[in-house]
Formats: C-alpha cells, structure tokens, sequence
C-alpha cells in the first residue's frame, strides 16, 4: 500500500487543532477545507514546476513563501492566535 502523506498530515492537523469531542460535521468539514486547500496548493506547485526548464529563482521563491505561510499559521495556531 502506498504511503498516504496528506492523510499523515491531516492526522497531524486534527490532533494539533480539533477538540477530542469535535462533532463529527466539524471533522468532516475541517477535513474538506484542510483537503481542499492542500489541493490548490499542490496545483499550484505543479504548475510553477510542470516547465521542462529547471526550477527558476521564482519558483524556488514560491515553494519558500508556502512553507513559510504554513510555518506562520502553525505558530499563530500553536500560540492560539490563529
């Protein structure tokens, strides 16, 4: 069976961010929103690298930019900010 990385990531998430006794509506929609997102994303990335050139100085910016947004939300989230 293929390693799922998303699914892990998801797990990560809601144990990080759900309340043990979340309804199971607020799962299911947390769950959407947080599948939803992490598919623009990737779209994104494919996009920026679907080029048969090397990555640009652009490119390498975007994928910087995303990890340091998800690294920023996850402090404000962490710190209870977010």
């Amino acid at each position: 069976m293929k390693r799922q990385l998303m699914a892990e990531q998801w797990d990560t998430f809601a144990r990080a961010c759900l309340p043990i006794n979340a309804p199971a509506d607020q799962r299911r929609e947390m769950r959407r929103a947080f599948y939803a997102g992490a598919q623009g994303i990737l779209f994104k990335v494919i996009a920026s690298l679907a080029s048969d050139a090397d990555p640009t100085t652009e490119d390498l910016e975007l994928m910087e930019n995303l990890q340091l947004e998800m690294s920023d939300v996850a402090d404000a989230v962490k710190a209870g900010r977010a």
